[in-house]
This record gives structure tokens, sequence and C-alpha cells, in this order.
């Protein structure tokens, strides 16, 4: 550089420096800068409500475009379905104070969520792992996180979106309006062997919200943009399902919308899966298949609820206490302390050997989920049963010695001249111990002295059409054929069915009954008397108040309901909510 050129730039630096810092304080000057003609001036903001609004026409758009992809079996409808989603939780991000916005958006989103997932589940985008969305070339997979549910997302074996339909075995529908999409989530069976396995109904389901959501607001968020190069691993979101009993709300930004739910929705799920097999397992009660008894658990176990096991009566299933259920599953104290077990049996079966499997079922199961016996709440069992149900819960908490045999047989059970496996199969009906886990029982219109219809035209041609099996007579005319006279007339004669036993002569339900129930076992009586009979008095149709009342119980509370309602009855499920109160006060759990 010249002379002449570094003095130039000298003295530019000083005039700079000079104009930068004026002498005595003098305030600094400068040329006004010139302005550019060719940009046009800064716009106003655009209203929140007004981008809101913007947000909700493309959801529409997408959605509507969406389901004619959907119909046309068009995989592309997933990500239209996807991108209306976001478009709908953008326009409640954007503008969180409006009601009018979040009550469209949640619509418009709901709706969205539920032709996503159909869609998804058709073209094979769904599983446990996540939900697949984006081009074939570059997917992206959404993953899935369950929040306070009993499952995790990979033990998870459907979605179901789709509204169930109404079922006549549930009166009334438990559901709240919100945010999300309420399903129900259907449980896959577990691994063969596995606890999960054994004890799982032919169909297991959870109420669960859907909510897909999206970690940032505006444009951000677009399903091009991490579909990129640069995120081959990132989700645009995450899908959740959330407990709405546990959960109220979801966070939107500064929003809160309360959580939808419907909490009928995965009773509802299993009850369509469920086949009625009452008149079935009474006519056919050894038909294989769904006739065999066995306890199911209504939903996967966990530790430190207390098992409440409702025993269907006879001619009945479990379907029976779908409405009970639907009342309790909406209480947020029963969600968190108890599950309901469900025990399955054909009622026209042996009803002492339906008694032994229900103890046995019972022991396996408590030892298999706590074989340490330190889960507090497995030992304090409730027991609920309907009718002849209630019979066999007080069967499993009786020592009854010899008087079950006695009344069957005139010889002691150690000198009837039987094979071995004959032995072996019919001991554990007749001699036990009670199970030392059940606490509390409650009976509901149980007939411990019987019920008249038994013995009237109609009781004795229902007897008459049960099918006995033909193993169990066979071992029935071995045992009378090799030991004359060893059992009293009416047994040597035939097998008994349930409905010989319900008769009020009926020398086993004479000795049932006046078997004690331990100290350590509380009961309760509900009892149905809406019909006045000229011979029995007041009762409920089936059952009179006269036989199902039981001396020592702690409580009886009368309904005004026929036998096959009873335990429908509002006041019947509002007993039994007070009854497991008191079972948590006193058990201290």
């Amino acid at each position: 550089m010249g002379v002449r050129a570094g003095v130039r730039v000298g003295l530019m630096l000083i005039v700079l420096l000079g104009l930068a810092v004026a002498p005595d304080g003098a305030a600094a000057w400068a040329a006004p800068a010139a302005v550019d003609q060719s940009k046009p001036p800064l716009a106003p903001p655009v209203p929140p409500e007004q981008v809101a609004q913007g947000h909700l026409r493309r959801a529409r758009k997408l959605a509507t475009a969406s389901a004619d992809l959907a119909k046309a079996c068009d995989w592309h409808a997933v990500d239209g379905y996807y991108t209306a989603c976001e478009e709908a939780w953008n326009a409640i991000w954007t503008c969180p104070g409006s009601e009018e916005i979040l009550c469209e958006a949640s619509t418009i989103y709901a709706d969205a969520l539920q032709g996503l997932l159909e869609a998804a589940h058709c073209h094979g985008r769904l599983s446990g792992q996540g939900l697949i969305v984006g081009p074939l070339w570059k997917p992206v997979c959404v993953p899935i996180q369950t929040r306070g549910l009993p499952v995790e997302a990979a033990g998870i074996e459907a979605i179901e979106a789709a509204c169930r339909p109404a079922d006549r075995r549930i009166s009334r529908r438990h559901v709240r309006g919100g945010f999300g999409l309420p399903v129900a989530v259907r449980v896959a069976a577990g691994p063969e062997g596995s606890v999960t396995r054994e004890f799982a109904p032919p169909r297991q389901s959870v109420a669960a919200t859907a909510v897909l959501r999206f970690k940032m607001p505006g444009a951000e968020n677009s399903l091009e943009k991490f579909a990129g190069p640069l995120a081959l691993d990132h989700a645009p979101a995450i899908l959740d399902l959330a407990n709405p009993i546990e959960i109220a709300s979801v966070h939107i930004g500064p929003a809160r919308p309360l959580l939808a739910a419907d909490l009928t929705a995965p009773l509802l799920d299993m009850l369509e899966g469920m086949p009625e097999a009452g008149i079935q397992g009474f006519l056919q009660p050894f038909g294989g298949g769904d006739t065999q008894p066995r306890i199911e658990f209504l939903q996967p176990h966990q530790r430190g609820r207390i098992p409440v096991v409702f025993i269907h009566g006879l001619a009945s299933d479990e379907g029976t206490w779908f409405d009970m259920l639907n009342e309790l599953l909406s209480w947020p104290t029963f969600q968190r302390r108890y599950e309901a077990w469900l025990y399955h049996y054909p009622t026209g079966a042996s009803f002492l050997q339906s008694s032994a499997v229900l103890r046995r079922e019972l022991t396996t199961a408590v030892q298999r989920l706590d074989p340490t016996g330190s889960d507090r709440a497995l030992q304090s069992m409730v027991l609920v049963g309907h009718s002849m149900g209630g019979l066999h819960a007080k069967l499993q908490v009786v020592e009854p010695g010899t008087a079950l045999w006695d009344a069957i047989a005139c010889r002691p059970f150690e000198e009837i001249s039987m094979r071995p496996e004959i032995r072996k199969a019919l001991g554990p009906g007749y001699f036990f111990h009670p199970r030392p886990f059940v606490k509390r029982v409650v009976f509901i219109a149980t007939p411990h002295r019987g019920s008249t219809l038994a013995t009237l035209g109609i009781g004795r041609a229902a007897s008459l059409t049960v099918r006995q099996p033909p193993e169990m007579k066979a071992i029935h005319d071995e045992v009378v054929q090799a030991n004359p006279g060893a059992l009293r007339p009416d047994y040597e004669r035939s097998l008994p069915t349930t409905i010989d036993l319900l008769e009020p002569s009926s020398p086993l339900l004479n000795a049932l009954r006046e078997l004690p129930v331990p100290c350590w076992v509380t009961t309760h009586s509900i009892i149905g008397n809406e019909h006045q009979s000229p011979v029995s008095g007041p009762g409920d149709c089936i059952v009179p108040v006269s036989s199902a009342r039981l001396p020592g119980v702690v409580s009886e509370t009368l309904v005004p309901a026929t036998h096959t309602k009873v335990h429908h009855h509002p006041i019947a499920m509002n007993e039994l909510s007070r009854i497991l109160i008191q079972h948590l006060h006193e058990t201290g759990l």
C-alpha cells in the first residue's frame, strides 16, 4: 500500500472515530440512510384467530380428501389423515383461548385420528412398534407410548378406534367429552405358559384415549421436513395411549383441554368377542371349548390390586356381570385399588366339581402371581356370587369335614371301593379346606335354602334336558355297581343335576347351609324382593327372601328387583361399592 493511500485510510478512521464519539458530549451526526424503495413495507401481524382458521380450513380439506383415499383403499390416506391431525393440533396451539376453535378443532382431530388409525391398520402401518407415516422410500415411525395403562406398547394386539355398538347386557355408556379419540386397546394374550396367557379371556381390552401429540407448533412440524435425509430416526410426533381415569387433560402449548373418554368401550369390545354360553353350558356342560371352567382376568393383573371374583349363576355366563362392571370401572377407587376376575363355568356340570375347579384355579392364580405371599392385596380377595354362584362362593371359605359326603352316602369315603384315579377325581369335590386368601363374600340372590321353582314342572323339565357327560355317568355306574347300597337312594339312581341341588329338600344343599363361615371371612347379603308369592312370601320370583337370608352376615340389603335383575339394580351396585370401601378400611389397604 502506498503512503498516499495509507494516509487516506488513516483520515477515514479518524473521521469515523470522531463521528462516533463527538467532543464535549455533542450528539453524533450521521447522514440519513437511503431508503430501499424496492421492498414493500412490513405487513401488520396476522391475528391468532385468523391463523387458526387457516389451520382449520386445511384440516377439513385434508380430512375430506383422506376419506376419499381411504374408500379407494389408497395408503396415502394415512399421510393425509396424519397431516389433518397436525393442522387441527396447530389450530389449538395458535389460538388456545378460543372455545370455538377448540371445539371445532377437537372434532376434526378426533375424526381424522380415527381415520388414521383405521387406515394404518388396513395398510399394515400400525403395530406395537409404532405408526408408520411418510413415503414408502423414506418412512417415519411414530412411536406409541402408554400412559397409566396396565400394558406396554409391545403388549398391544390391536387398537380398536371404531365406536363399538351397544349391547343389551350394558344399560348405559360412560363417556366424557374432550380432546382425543377414545379407543379400546386390545391386549395380547402373552407368551405360551405365562400367567397372563393362562388367565386371559377370549378378548381382553382396556380403556384408553389416543392422542397424536406433536412436539412443535406451526409449519416446523410438517411431515416433509421430518422425512428428510437428516431425520432418519426422528419421529415427528408421539402416539399416546392414555388412561382417562388417571390423566385428566392434554397439554397443547398453553391450552389444557379435558381428555375425552369412553370407559364402556373395552367392555363392549370384550362382549363382542364373547359367546353367550349360559344355556349351552347348562344343557351341555361338557361340550368343550367355551364351556370349560376357568378363571379369567378382566384386565392384566397389577400388583397391589385386590381381586374381586365374580361368579355367575345357573344358565348364565360371565357376561351377566358386565353391567355392574361398567359402573365399577368408571369409579376411580375401583380402578386404582381393585381388579375384576371372572369365573367362567358350565352351570349344568356337577356342582361340587365346578366348586373344586374354582378352588384350584384361585389357588393357582395366587401362587403364580405371588409365590412368596408378600402381596397383601392378593391375600385379601373378595368373592361376589349371584344365585348359584353364591353357593360356589361359600364353598370356597368353609371347612366341610365329612358333611358333604355324608349327605350323599351311607358309608365313609375311605370304605368305598373304587379305582385310585376315580378316588382322586371325586375327593376334591367333597373334602377340602377354606381358601385362606378369601376375606369377604357378597351373596346376591343366593338360594341358601333352595328354590321352589326347582320342584315345579318347569324345574323338573329343565333338569331332564341336561345332558350328562358319558364319562361321569360311567364313573357313577361303576361306583354304584361296586358298592350296592353305599349311596343314598336319590344319588344311587342317577347323577344329580344343578336343578336337583336347588330343591329345598336337597340333602347336599342342607348340609352346605349348616356349614359355618370362618370368623376371618366377612359376609354380606343383597336380596331381591320385588315379587310377593302367596306360598313363599316376598322374593325375586325365583328365590324367596327367606331362602336368600343367611345368619351371620354383617349387612343385608333388599332390592326391588327380580332374580335376573338384582345385580343390575342401582341399589345393588351402590351397596357393592360401599362394601368395597369398607373392605379397604378394614384391611388397611
